[in-house]
């Protein structure tokens, strides 16, 4: 990943128009607490993170269609493979229980790329 293309800023968690000021006040992937917690503006280019009322309510359309991806076919493996292998009857509810620890780096991710949709990249803020 490079710095300057969207995968970084998103991945990262990282400001889109300068991508150095951090999107979350606790800025790991996996955050339990403050988990949805942003500043107000960048504290390298001053962008403004929320840019109107309910902005983020948007967020719901990107992360809706990633967790259907992962979660539909987890479905179906479990109802085709029901009976069929002992592992997997100890392997699925692993699965299921990971699928919902993934929706918290999923939430965050699609704030991300909502604010990279919205807010361009400009390099000379990077240097």
């Amino acid at each position: 990943m490079q710095k300057g293309t969207k995968s970084y800023s998103i991945l990262k968690l990282k400001c889109p128009r300068c991508h150095k000021g951090d999107l979350f006040v606790n800025n790991r992937l996996f955050a339990f607490s403050k988990l949805l917690v942003m500043p107000k503006r960048c504290k390298h280019c001053n962008q403004d993170y929320y840019i109107e009322p309910g902005f983020y309510s948007a967020a719901l359309w990107i992360s809706y269609p990633i967790e259907l991806l992962l979660i539909i076919p987890t479905i179906f493996s479990g109802l085709i493979m029901d009976n069929s292998h002992q592992v997997f009857q100890i392997l699925f509810p692993a699965l299921v229980v990971l699928l919902f620890a993934l929706q918290v780096p999923i939430m965050r991710i699609s704030r991300a790329i909502l604010l990279n949709i919205t807010v361009a990249y400009d390099k000379t803020l990077s240097q």
